[in-house]
């Protein structure tokens, strides 16, 4: 079984709305699910959390959410778009 940090790279879904709490709590309820289904415990999920699901996911989408890798200082170029 994979380490449960790598479960949770491949398995967190990017596209909760942030705007909406009940779909962060419901999307946090899911991976508790398909994470007990896949054998990781529910204390496991938590640790690997920070001891907070919702705010793992939160943290996850805002990192996403600016199209930047972390570290990454350059802007994002739009494709087509001529920067001259």
């Amino acid at each position: 079984m994979k380490e449960i940090s790598d479960w949770l790279d491949e398995n967190v879904n990017d596209e909760v709305n942030l705007g909406d709490g009940a779909d962060v709590g419901q999307q946090a309820d899911f991976l508790r699910a398909e994470a007990e289904a896949a054998g990781y415990s529910a204390d496991e999920l938590n640790r690997a959390c920070g001891g907070d699901i919702a705010e793992y996911i939160r943290n996850r989408r805002a990192d996403a959410g600016d199209g930047k890798i972390a570290g990454d200082v350059s802007p994002i170029l739009t494709p087509g778009f001529n920067q001259q």
